[in-house]
């Protein structure tokens, strides 16, 4: 390929249709605030009354309407009907199907969640190994067809007490698949995030909402299904769901790039953080190699490419710390050290590359081997081996130990977990970390104790609330899922302008403030009041207590997706996102050693649930008090803030660096 001088390259961008027409060149630059995306346009364009929808022309102005739309209906589908399905038929299957204890129930409960808390080693692997030339869409391919078989295969077990054990299993799997979708899912919103994060908490939101609209309409399905003794019916319309949503991957929906293009795509944002680190001009450099990134996306990347390396120097501009973009300031200090000690800049994009590294294909092209991901994540690897170690040893620990066992198993794991983070994980993250682990653990789950209670009948519980499947399943979760609706529009028009700190912590005291009306109830009082049961359940628990369950579930996702390293983004978002499952599956254990050393209850008539309100007290208001000032964890950044590897703001016009105008981009693409 013949060079041209890069001041022939500028004369000749002033050329180009978009030059003169800076508003263009900002639409089609993806790092500009103007962006907007082409099948945006197009639409917008066809149906200009979709500009103008809440949340969705946000996200699809920086994304794209094919996909955050693929991203809603898999979700919806998956993650929202089927997934939901499961957990509203897992009281009824285990206790009324199964015939098990509340206590037994209480335990097993953990297990049939903690598929979401091994999601690491899932992305560990598709991180490392791309199938088929994609590190996400075969696999979650995979995942939803094996997951639908196992949801079948649950439904079809007998209907006696030894089935139990057995059952927990296959929700295990069918959790860890639909977990593995999940975590793929936003390790690919994750990448988006980067490079667009003001639309973040739109698409966020966006996602949440189909969520949301799937947990209704699967309470609407199983609640009826559940009060018929008919539960696994439910179990098999979650299976077929979760089977339908291996098109979205089979036709590639998600519009996910080839694992190829995206090593590309990192090599050349590394590249610019080195030259921004040496105060070099990057704009026509970043423009042109934009543009072999972008007919990369045409054809296979190859590595005998020619490049012509800048060397032009910014004059008289230094490099600013608000400049770095996605990796460690180290790695960045640390090639440009060596370009600048070696007085040649030409080493500068084969440094970058040989940093991201080609893949390696194996197994005549089925896989390739990432090996930059293994390089530059070993301690992430590990430390995702002793998550997938805990969880394992937490399954056995809860089927099989005694209270003494599970409580000192539970203190070990807890303990190695969090200082692994530590070990593992760069400061920031791991503070994000360990606070999404104990915002979980610190609100106790109590399922044996407040299913049960509410869904006694008059044997059992006289002149209790005797809640029916249909009600306590389906219309509290109508309602509360539409109070949840709410919570995202708040979220994402309120909270998104302000800090992770705030948010936290008033969502938190709101949160503790609903658990008194369970405590109400309970006790009864509100009967004594003349408040009936259903009303009163519906004004607190229902309503409040969801709002503040997604509020603050939300900036935690969000947080976790801005500090995920580039190239390795489902590894570490399933580490911290499976933290936090693990962390919810812990305060499930932590609640049945409350009950089995203290505070327990009796599921049989005659029944006993006097210590339900101590329960609550300790488990639902004293103990998330702490979450108050763990919040001092998280940086003390805004949601809608892009964030760095030291937890700090990153300026916008730093991104700028990587593509400065569509019109070199585009006349540098002209000249290959």
């Amino acid at each position: 390929m013949a060079s041209k001088p890069h001041h022939e390259e500028a004369d000749d961008s002033h050329h180009h249709p978009h030059a003169d027409t800076p508003v263009l060149a900002d639409v089609d630059n993806e790092y500009c605030d103007e962006y907007v995306h082409p099948g945006a346009r197009r639409l917008y364009a066809k149906l200009p009354f979709m500009q103008r929808i809440p949340i969705f022309s946000e996200a699809a102005t920086s994304y794209g309407p094919g996909c955050i739309g693929s991203l809603g209906i898999c979700y919806f589908l998956c993650k929202g009907i089927a997934n939901s399905i499961i957990g509203y038929a897992k009281q009824p299957l285990f206790m009324n199907r199964y015939g098990l204890s509340g206590l037994r129930y209480q335990r097993l409960s953990s297990i049939t969640s903690m598929g979401w808390s091994i999601k690491a080693f899932t992305a560990m692997l598709c991180d490392a190994f791309a199938a088929f030339g994609y590190t996400k869409r075969w696999y979650m391919f995979a995942s939803c067809l094996f997951g639908g078989v196992f949801a079948l295969i649950l439904g079809l077990l007998p209907a006696k007490e030894s089935s139990a054990n057995t059952a927990c299993a296959f929700i295990f799997l069918t959790a860890f698949s639909k977990a593995n979708v999940d975590i793929l899912s936003e390790g690919l919103y994750s990448r988006l995030m980067r490079r667009r994060p003001k639309a973040g908490a739109a698409l966020v939101s966006w996602i949440w909402l189909f969520i949301m609209v799937g947990a209704i309409i699967a309470a609407a399905i199983q609640g009826p299904l559940s009060d018929s003794s008919m539960v696994q019916v439910g179990i098999f319309i979650a299976a077929g769901l979760q089977m339908v949503c291996a098109l979205i991957f089979f036709f590639n929906l998600y519009e996910e790039r080839t694992n190829k293009v995206e090593r590309w795509e990192d090599a050349l944002a590394l590249e610019a953080e080195m030259r921004a680190e040496l105060g070099m001009d990057v704009t026509a450099e970043q423009a042109r190699l934009r543009a072999q990134v972008q007919l990369a996306h045409k054809g296979p990347c190859s590595t005998t490419t020619e490049v012509e390396p800048i060397t032009m120097h910014m004059k008289g501009v230094a490099p600013h710390d608000g400049q770095r973009l996605e990796f460690s300031g180290a790695l960045v200090a640390e090639l440009a050290d060596a370009a600048e000690q070696d007085y040649d800049l030409q080493s500068l994009e084969a440094a970058a590359r040989a940093r991201v590294g080609e893949p390696i294909t194996c197994l005549f092209g089925v896989f390739e081997v990432n090996r930059d991901v293994f390089g530059r994540n070993w301690r992430i690897f590990a430390y995702s081996i002793i998550m997938t170690c805990a969880v394992v040893a937490m399954t056995c620990g809860n089927i099989l130990a005694d209270t003494l066992g599970l409580l000192i198993l539970c203190i070990i794991v807890s303990i190695v977990c969090c200082a692994a983070s530590f070990w593992a994980l760069p400061l920031v993250i791991a503070k994000a970390n360990v606070f999404g682990y104990l915002q979980m653990v610190l609100y106790l789950q109590l399922p044996g104790a407040l299913d049960s209670f509410y869904l006694a009948d008059e044997e059992c519980l006289p002149g209790g609330p005797h809640f029916s499947y249909t009600f306590y399943n389906t219309v509290s979760a109508l309602i509360g899922n539409v109070g949840g609706l709410a919570g995202i529009t708040v979220f994402n028009y309120i909270f998104s302008k302000h800090s992770y700190r705030l948010t936290l912590v008033v969502t938190t005291t709101v949160q503790i403030l609903a658990s008194v009306f369970d405590i109400i109830m309970v006790k009864r009082w509100n009967i004594a009041i003349g408040i009936p049961d259903r009303a009163m359940y519906i004004m607190g628990d229902a309503i409040v207590f969801q709002v503040c369950y997604y509020l603050t579930w939300m900036p935690v996702v969000i947080l976790l997706s801005r500090l995920c390293p580039r190239g390795s983004e489902s590894m570490v978002y399933a580490l911290m996102a499976g933290f936090a499952n693990l962390g919810e599956t812990m305060a499930t254990s932590v609640g049945s050693l409350i009950m089995e050393y203290a505070w327990g209850i009796v599921t049989t008539p005659p029944c006993d649930f006097s210590n339900v309100p101590m329960l609550l007290l300790v488990g639902h208001i004293l103990a998330p008090m702490l979450i108050i000032p763990l919040s001092l964890l998280l940086p003390a950044a805004r949601v809608c803030d892009d964030i760095n590897v030291d937890g700090e703001a990153v300026k916008r016009e730093a991104k700028k660096y990587i593509s400065h105008a569509d019109s070199d981009s585009s006349n540098a693409a002209g000249k290959q």
